[in-house]
């Protein structure tokens, strides 16, 4: 008899009997050195959060770290004084990333080999970096991998989430919950970023067939901050918050988000960026996370 979890729906996860590779097509990746880690984080993570007064005691979840990063970008106004969507880096976070600046958009990405579930993830996997002769090599001779779907409870931290309709309504958020969510701005930007929002297509995507894609949210801008900012200007200081979302260089306002259900032709587009590698796959324990925390108000919202 299976075990059930305490208010959250089960969670769907991939499973197969050959060993799971990380799609490589339009992103390229490089071998990194071996990090030192100092529990969930590598040293030269938990040295930042330190060194910034935040508590490292308690594991940090990618989103949340992501989060912290893009709140210290702001505050210490790190953009770059004309390209707007890179980040400068200082001492801080050149020892993180190594880098003296990185786009605003990578630093989701750039995390990544910083978290000790990941690590475990490539060292189990194996060697999956390859020069581009040898992954055409390897691409040409990759068989197709039947998955399962299967019901968990207690999973690893690298077991990926399947990519099935049930998953993503369990972070789902509709533009009238995400405007109920703003007026706790202590819980917004934990509970908002990584979600997944509807919005409409661009419309000078020609590639892009349906009039809405499902993203995920990557960040958002401060309430308090931008509210103070108007006012200083002398504009409505109640204009809505702004969402960083993926497949999108535009900051998105709230108001733009849509309030009806995906469609299975919005899914499937979705579903097959992800295949693609175009978009970051949600572990098994980062969307069980996530639903925990919104499955309270999505319940109460729906009902």
């Amino acid at each position: 008899m299976e075990k059930k979890v305490e208010n959250v729906p089960f969670i769907w996860m991939e499973e197969s009997k050959e060993p799971l590779y990380t799609p490589m097509k339009g992103k390229r990746k490089f071998k990194s050195k071996k990090k030192e880690f100092v529990g969930w984080g590598s040293k030269p993570l938990i040295e930042f959060l330190q060194s910034i007064g935040k508590d490292t005691t308690q594991n940090l979840s990618h989103y949340d770290v992501t989060a912290i990063i893009n709140s210290y970008v702001r505050e210490s106004n790190l953009f770059h004084p004309k390209r707007k969507k890179t980040v400068v880096c200082d001492e801080k976070l050149h020892s993180l990333f190594g880098r003296k600046s990185v786009s605003r958009f990578k630093i989701h990405d750039m995390l990544e080999p910083h978290f000790a579930g990941y690590q475990e993830e490539a060292e189990s996997e194996g060697e999956l970096f390859y020069s581009s002769d040898q992954e055409e090599t390897v691409s040409a001779t990759r068989k197709q991998h039947s998955l399962q779907k299967k019901k968990v409870v207690e999973t690893p931290k690298s077991c990926f989430a399947a990519i099935v309709p049930e998953n993503i309504k369990l972070v789902y958020l509709r533009r009238s919950l995400v405007e109920n969510l703003v007026k706790k701005p202590d819980e917004f930007e934990d509970k908002v970023v990584g979600s997944i929002v509807r919005i409409k297509c661009d419309r000078n995507d020609y590639l892009q067939k349906n009039s809405h894609q499902i993203v995920r949210v990557t960040g958002s801008e401060n309430i308090e901050r931008m509210r103070s900012i108007r006012r200083v200007s002398g504009t409505d200081g109640n204009t809505e918050n702004l969402l960083q979302v993926s497949n999108s260089v535009k900051d998105i306002h709230i108001c733009m988000l849509s309030d009806d259900k995906f469609s299975e032709e919005e899914f499937q587009d979705f579903q097959q960026r992800i295949k693609d590698g175009l978009l970051q796959r949600l572990t098994v324990v980062e969307l069980k996370e996530k639903a925990q925390r919104l499955h309270e108000d999505i319940t109460k919202h729906i009902g």
